[in-house]
């Protein structure tokens, strides 16, 4: 693009420069000379839009392109990353959200050093249940101590598999989070 501008640059100087120095000679020459550095320069700045054009063609092709893997990429990240919020829930078992803490309470064995050391409270486990009903990631996030934040996880972490969550239509992964509570009974 700078070539074609330099270039009908020194066209209308050498236009001017002829001019001068042909003062003498017939009006003709000097016209057809002028004629023939306009044209010169008409071409160049021809050369120079359809440049333009096909360069914005392309970045156009190309901006393009980038948008359409970007949607891909935002669409395969909507499949990994877990939703907040769904149209269906997961269900566990068959039933309600309370299936799910029945299983964990029957489930969970109070450990004995936690019990000979009067350590009661409530373990908070987030975690996933993926695409296919699978519990992904399970993590404590408001623990207690590290044997009841670890049976917690325990329970969690072997829960058999859920019914996924639905968005659109579509299974999709949802996070979900459990209060587990650790209480002595005397």
């Amino acid at each position: 693009m700078k070539k074609v501008y330099a270039f009908a640059m020194i066209a209308a100087c050498a236009m001017m420069v002829f001019s001068c120095k042909n003062e003498g000679k017939g009006s003709e020459e000097v016209k057809d000379a002028a004629k023939d550095a306009v044209e010169t320069v008409d071409e160049a700045a021809q050369k120079a839009a359809d440049a333009v054009k096909e360069g914005a063609a392309e970045v156009q092709d190309a901006a393009t392109e980038a948008a359409d893997r970007a949607g891909d990429a935002l669409e395969k990240l909507g499949d990994i990353l877990p939703y907040t919020s769904v149209e269906a829930k997961p269900t566990f078992n068959g039933g309600d959200a309370d299936s799910f803490v029945k299983y964990v309470q029957q489930n969970i064995k109070y450990p004995q050093n936690a019990i000979d050391n009067d350590i009661e409270g409530k373990v908070t486990v987030n975690f996933v249940v993926d695409a296919n009903g699978k519990i992904k990631n399970a993590k404590v996030v408001k623990g207690v101590s590290p044997e009841l934040d670890a049976e917690a996880l325990r329970v969690v972490e072997n829960a058999p598999a859920w019914a996924p969550a639905k968005q659109d239509g579509k299974n999709v992964p949802v996070t979900c989070s459990i209060p587990v509570t650790f209480k002595i009974v005397k």
